[in-house]
């Protein structure tokens, strides 16, 4: 006869179920949570390639660049910006005691209507006359954080192991027969980041590209090309150019992380009532309840501050302890922030210096809800 005690069999049981549980084909799981993060306004200057596979209606270092543009619209890094607030001079024209006439010529910043009717939906009183500029850090409103410049440095088409055609930076490669096979396809892209106000690269990469699945043949008459967007589709030039330039942009994102000061900044366009508008809004990525920090800064320029020949060596902030700023109203291409801890006795200046504080996180995104997986 066995003797059973009745609270080890419990026990055991208890403990055999919840293994059970654990062994299962199904199985609670959390979904990690993705970083958000914002994009950095940037201007394309070029992307330069070698005229010799154009032709008539067809322009390939175009037709990259329009493709570059499509890489870049669905990029979580940058985004190309082409318009910006216009800083003009104007000349102002006062009474003065004596009864004469004296000019004065100020600087201001010009938004187009769209843009005018927002800041009138944030501030209803607004003229466009109150955006007032600061004396010589206003101009950095109107420029990006980089300007990119690319180039297409090869390609080259392959057939049985040998060159049929392409181009590097000296030679320039036609096709050996009338008819082949391509078996592959290469390419190498070099593309920089520039500063707007130095023009200096900040930083550098160079990226190859292939394409190897080709099953099609290809007719060359008297071994010209004629190529067109058809050509330039069924090649697999338009898929290499593709993957090229979107190995360049990945590429040129992990150079610029390396590179001090050059995380994402932006600069305040309008400072008033304890309220700014930040320049960039829900295309980079910002949300309301986005929190920012905010430093006055000067500059030390050689040339004339602002001017297009003025030339910025370096930006020093003045400001002890930054102001923290949270986005209420993410727009279009502009931002109104509320300042969380207003000062009496300074001011944010019109061109100061942003970056980000603090991105705000979804408190259902932060706890998501456990996903079963088998």
């Amino acid at each position: 006869m066995f003797n059973i005690n009745k609270k080890n069999l419990t026990a055991t049981l208890s403990v055999v179920a919840l293994s059970g549980l654990l062994m299962g084909n199904q199985k609670c799981q959390q979904q990690p949570v993705e970083t958000r993060q914002l994009k950095k306004n940037v201007k394309v200057i070029a992307v330069e390639a070698s005229s010799f596979l154009n032709n008539s209606g067809f322009n390939f270092a175009e037709v990259a660049q329009s493709q570059f543009s499509g890489v870049l619209f669905e990029d979580k890094n940058f985004y190309e910006r082409n318009t910006y607030p216009v800083v003009e001079s104007r000349v102002e024209t006062f009474p003065n005691v004596n009864g004469k006439v004296v000019q004065k010529v100020s600087d201001i910043v010009v938004v187009d209507d769209k843009a005018m009717t927002q800041m009138k939906t944030w501030f209803p009183t607004m003229k466009a006359s109150e955006i007032d500029l600061s004396s010589n850090s206003s101009c950095l409103i109107s420029r990006p954080q980089h300007l990119l410049y690319g180039k297409i440095n090869a390609l080259e088409a392959y057939s049985g192991g040998k060159l049929q055609f392409g181009f590097n930076q000296t030679v320039t490669q036609v096709p050996i027969s009338a008819k082949f096979s391509l078996d592959k396809m290469r390419m190498d892209l070099s593309f920089s980041a520039i500063d707007p106000w130095t023009m200096q690269k900040v930083a550098a990469v160079n990226s190859e590209s292939f394409k190897t699945d080709y099953s099609t043949g290809f007719g060359i008459d008297l071994g010209i090309i004629h190529i067109g967007p058809e050509f330039y589709r069924v090649t697999g030039m338009a898929e290499v150019t593709l993957k090229g330039l979107k190995k360049s942009v990945t590429d040129l994102v992990q150079a610029l992380l390396g590179v001090q000061r050059q995380e994402w900044q932006s600069r305040v366009m309008i400072s008033r009532d304890n309220y700014v508008v930040i320049v960039g809004g829900a295309e980079l990525g910002l949300k309301k309840g986005d929190q920012l920090k905010i430093e006055n800064e000067v500059h030390d320029w050689m040339g004339e501050p602002c001017s297009e020949t003025g030339v910025l060596l370096g930006s020093v902030s003045v400001t002890q302890e930054p102001w923290i700023v949270e986005i209420e109203d993410a727009g279009n291409l502009m931002s109104k922030a509320k300042v969380l801890n207003p000062r009496e006795d300074e001011t944010i200046q019109v061109g100061a210096l942003a970056r980000v504080q603090k991105l705000y996180v979804d408190p259902q995104t932060q706890n998501p809800k456990q996903t079963k997986k088998k």
